[in-house]
């Protein structure tokens, strides 16, 4: 690219942007004499705002299912949940077999990009899915079910079942571009859309009369990881999240590499860094997973994101309950540590 004649370039443009940016709801430009409580009370009340969405707890949502397959050690059921918005939301919820008379937790797993809550459940239509399940454990329901825990894995919207009919008809990998900038356009982001429809999956299993409301956690990678960390600073119902190939500084991922649209949210780099959603999550539980070759999540600045999260804990008197674990490799889920992780803050 030849230099230009005058004035910055396009990288350089984004870093001034950067560099001048302020935000006005961020842990370290909070109020003077601002409690933690009442900090996260209100960056997580501007986080709404952004995201066109309340985040309240709302009556259990119509779930109907319509398949039941008994697997090896488990039941898998298919269903739809019928969404605030009206959309047919489909999920899979495993239940272990035989299950234990007593109430059991429940594990929230969302998928990251590709073919959608099949992968979590183990199910590969492709080769490349079957080759994806085999090399990096992103079937996390079969896992978190083999556990002991109520597994609910959806799709979520601009994925799987819920990609627009035009990408059915070319056979396509998502729906992620056009539903994130029509969603947009309605005045509401599509990760707002996605937060409450897990947000309803919590509705819905706090309704379990099998269910123990005290013991529900959340996993996922990459898209997987972004919604269990935002759905963990919205939902205090959450008890435990373990966020995989996500927490980072802004910086450091949106800002540095190419991300698929669905990533972004309308103004949030004007509001606060990634680090600060983390701590709204403070002082519950949480194991946050890097990877140490992740080209899209620079493992300089997820270390550096988690110190300024672990502060935030600190300040929360929390500090024994956030862990950092660093997966030796790619984009990639890293289970090492996620079941016996749960299992030791879940104890009652």
């Amino acid at each position: 690219m030849s230099d230009a004649p005058m004035g910055l370039s396009m990288d350089a443009l984004f870093e001034k942007m950067q560099a001048e940016t302020r935000p006005t709801h961020g842990y370290d430009t909070r109020r003077k004499g601002e409690s933690l409580a009442a900090w996260q009370n209100r960056l997580r009340r501007r986080f709404c705002e952004l995201l066109a969405f309340d985040a309240r707890p709302r009556k259990a949502p119509s779930m109907r299912f319509m398949e039941e397959i008994q697997c090896n050690g488990y039941v898998r059921r298919r269903g739809y949940m019928l969404a605030a918005d009206g959309l047919a939301v489909p999920v899979y919820v495993l239940t272990p077999d035989p299950a234990p008379a007593k109430k059991l937790p429940v594990c929230l797993c969302v998928h990251g990009h590709g073919p959608g809550k099949s992968i979590s459940v183990g199910l590969a239509q492709t080769e490349a899915a079957r080759q994806q399940l085999e090399d990096i454990q992103e079937d996390y329901a079969v896992q978190a079910v083999r556990q002991g825990y109520i597994a609910i894995a959806h799709d979520s919207r601009s994925f799987g079942e819920l990609m627009l009919e035009e990408d059915y008809r070319k056979d396509g990998y998502s729906s992620c571009s056009s539903v994130s900038m029509r969603s947009i356009h309605m005045g509401r982001p599509l990760n707002g859309q996605r937060l409450s429809d897990i947000m309803q999956l919590v509705d819905w299993a706090v309704a379990q009369k099998n269910v123990d409301p005290e013991r529900i956690v959340i996993t996922g990678n990459s898209h997987g990881g972004m919604l269990s960390l935002y759905a963990a600073a919205l939902d205090k119902r959450i008890a435990a999240a373990a966020p995989c190939c996500y927490l980072c500084t802004f910086a450091g991922c949106l800002m540095d590499v190419f991300h698929c649209p669905c990533n972004f949210i309308p103004s949030l780099g004007t509001v606060c860094d990634m680090p600060d959603l983390a701590g709204l999550v403070a002082p519950r539980p949480m194991l946050v997973i890097a990877a140490t070759k992740d080209p899209m999540f620079a493992i300089d600045e997820s270390r550096k994101a988690y110190q300024q999260t672990r502060r935030i804990y600190q300040d929360a008197g929390a500090a024994k309950e956030l862990e950092f674990f660093e997966g030796a490799g790619g984009h990639r889920y890293y289970n090492h540590r996620v079941w016996s992780f749960f299992e030791e803050k879940l104890k009652t």
